[in-house]
């Protein structure tokens, strides 16, 4: 029986070990065993004399993509999977964070409902968990999940009102749950406390559109150490194509129109896959819809997470990511502004009620944002073609379902 390790002496469990080296471990399992076999994980990789002179991280923004990836596998193998624990020297502190994160309730079969539900994802020996340090640990640093029937929102979904009602009954639900699970970490970063409620709103948002669109459990961490702000949220639903795919064409969006247009417009020389170029292109195409909307969402996160705060941005789509940093704050500038200029057409809209001027107005204004947009979608592809370490595009060997946000804010500029 191969079992696939998890933690390894001295790399780090990050975001990018994941998508780099971790998925590419489970990919190679399922590829020599010709998916006949039950995937197995060990904690650690050493045994607990080896382990006890080595060092462990697991970075808690990979919780999230973590849980996701290893319930799409437990949902292929229709049961839990094994998951053999440690508690030595040298894991007993990533074993004790894990636990007081709610991550052993969350991943396994707990039924107290002073905790997290668990979800049945792993099965593992219990006795293991305990003998901690009695390190202290916030009690806002923890996973988190969320989805239609967990939060006993069946009623509100599957009732007679209309969609939009349902939307916004849903998202008022998730952003008192939000307030309450993350305003304590955001306050205590100088660069989100002075966008406390756009962040409480944006990451509502996010989450309705996970629970009501990926039709999956939505995951998400926040953590606050004395350097900086940074929050996880994944889901392992239907894709952004899938999802646009299902939106209903409008005045001012039809489906797939902006990646259309540029295609025909620019000769895009970009050497991948179609299939990875066109999960690369529902990311561009996800953050055009959003600059539209009425509604603030992923493209405001960026801006303001990159602008306002001099933060990361990471929007992970397949196979498929975008890094969006500093580095590319002159091209972001004029299309916040124009972002603006839309969320004031749409305000204004609710209290004029004057149809024709709306339509008018937002359709002058998109055809200036989508020119500026095309420009920034050029520029960050010309940049892969010309230098792929530094880019802001970034492809990867193994398709991993799902949509997957992750922004780091420094605690001071």
């Amino acid at each position: 029986m191969q079992v696939i390790p998890i933690l390894e002496n001295r790399k780090p469990f990050t975001t990018f070990y994941f998508y780099t080296d971790f998925i590419k471990k489970v990919a190679e399992f399922y590829k020599k065993t010709n998916n006949t076999e039950t995937i197995h994980f060990n904690l650690i990789q050493e045994n607990d004399f080896e382990a006890s002179f080595c060092i462990y991280y697991f970075d808690p923004i990979s919780i999230p993509v973590f849980l996701s990836l290893c319930e799409q596998l437990k949902s292929y193998h229709g049961q839990s999977l094994s998951l053999y624990l440690s508690n030595n020297v040298g894991v007993n502190q990533v074993l004790e964070f894990l636990y007081r994160a709610d991550f052993f309730y969350l991943a396994g079969n707990n039924i107290n409902p002073n905790y997290p539900i668990g979800k049945n994802i792993f099965s593992f020996d219990e006795r293991y968990l305990g003998n901690f340090q009695g390190n202290i640990q916030r009690a806002a640093h923890k996973v988190r999940s969320y989805s239609i029937p967990e939060d006993n929102l069946n009623g509100i979904v599957y009732s007679s009102i209309s969609d939009e009602d349902k939307r916004d009954e849903v998202n008022e639900y998730y952003t008192l749950k939000v307030q309450k699970q993350f305003s304590d970490l955001l306050f205590e970063n100088s660069n989100t406390e002075k966008l406390q409620s756009f962040f409480v709103e944006v990451l509502a948002e996010l989450i309705t559109n996970g629970v009501l669109h990926s039709k999956s459990n939505v995951y998400a961490l926040m953590f606050l150490d004395r350097y900086k702000t940074k929050f996880s949220i994944s889901d392992n639903g239907i894709g952004l194509f899938n999802s646009l795919n299902d939106k209903k064409d409008c005045f001012y969006y039809k489906k797939f129109e902006f990646s259309i247009e540029f295609l025909k417009a620019k000769n895009i020389k970009l050497n991948v896959d179609e299939n990875i170029k066109n999960n690369l292109f529902a990311i561009f195409e996800t953050l055009y819809y959003s600059m539209l909307k009425n509604r603030k969402g992923l493209f405001d996160l960026m801006c303001n997470v990159v602008l306002r705060c001099n933060g990361y941005f990471r929007l992970h789509n397949e196979n498929s990511q975008i890094v969006i940093s500093q580095r590319m704050a002159n091209d972001l500038l004029k299309l916040f502004e124009l972002r603006n200029e839309v969320l004031d057409i749409h305000y204004k809209f609710l209290f004029e009620n004057n149809d024709q001027k709306y339509q008018t107005d937002l359709k002058n204004i998109i055809l200036k944002l989508k020119e500026h947009y095309k420009e920034f979608v050029f520029n960050t592809i010309e940049k892969y073609n010309n230098d792929i370490k530094f880019s802001s595009i970034r492809f990867y060997e193994v398709k991993f379902k799902g949509v997957h946000i992750e922004v780091e804010i420094p605690n001071s500029n």
